[in-house]
């Protein structure tokens, strides 16, 4: 498997510099690996900033929701009024979904630049080991995919991802989640998608039968919008005996 991604890996180089490259998706220089350049890669793609600052120990992400705090202590305004995530232990959303970066996710899931998936997992993979491996490597539950969607398009983000973080770089991953509706989140309010809590989603029952689940995991999502989908799957763990569930997507609205 890994011969055949680094055989289409050189065929996309070879292509690219046949056609002259492409104009990197954020300052527009000629890249021959395409859509992000190595410079904007290694400055706005895998530089990010991590929950607890280590020069002084001051908390700059939100202990509930995420997202970096501007002014604010541990908690951001938004989940001061109303916490938004209640069953996840602590989340990590690596970056803000704007700007460019709209654009770089847009070009991942609705194009299928699947070449990006070796980006995001190289940014996946160092940012998960050093939030949350401190007290030992804790399994990988991707968020599945709606019935049919892989049958359809030939793939899903989310299990392309971790397919790369299990084969190159070594990570657990446990398929434990089964998608049960096949109504498209994006396209309900945050309020639909709350009454459809806990429906959307169960744990595989062979799970429950072999009663293999772990005491930790790690939840996987490409992005946050209202949180619903993280709630809904870190509910489902925790009913089924998780004790702890943390979160990670690549983005957070």
């Amino acid at each position: 498997m890994k011969v055949v991604f680094l055989f289409f890996k050189f065929l996309r180089f070879f292509f690219s510099l046949f056609l002259g490259g492409e104009a990197c998706i954020k300052c527009g220089r000629i890249t021959f690996n395409p859509p992000i350049c190595e410079i904007c890669k290694n400055q706005f793609i895998y530089d990010w900033v991590p929950s607890v600052n280590k020069v002084d120990g001051i908390r700059t992400r939100c202990n509930c929701c995420g997202k970096e705090l501007i002014s604010e202590i541990d908690l951001c305004s938004r989940c001061k009024e109303e916490k938004v995530l209640l069953h996840t232990d602590s989340v990590v959303p690596v970056h803000t979904y704007r700007l460019w970066k709209i654009d770089l996710l847009y070009m991942w899931k609705y194009q299928h630049r699947r070449q990006l998936t070796k980006v995001f997992s190289d940014l996946s993979s160092n940012v998960i080991k050093k939030e949350f491996f401190s007290d030992g490597e804790i399994p990988l539950v991707p968020v599945p995919p709606r019935p049919g969607k892989i049958r359809k398009q030939g793939w899903d983000q989310v299990e392309d991802l971790c397919k790369y973080l299990e084969m190159f770089y070594g990570f657990k991953v446990l398929r434990v989640l089964e998608r049960t509706t096949s109504i498209q989140q994006k396209k309900l309010n945050r309020k639909s998608r709350l009454e459809n809590l806990g429906h959307a989603y169960r744990i595989n029952p062979k799970f429950i039968a072999k009663n293999i689940l772990p005491e930790k995991i790690i939840l996987i999502d490409d992005v946050i919008t209202t949180g619903v989908t993280m709630e809904t799957c870190a509910k489902c763990l925790k009913e089924a005996g998780v004790s702890t569930v943390y979160g990670f997507s690549l983005f957070t609205v």
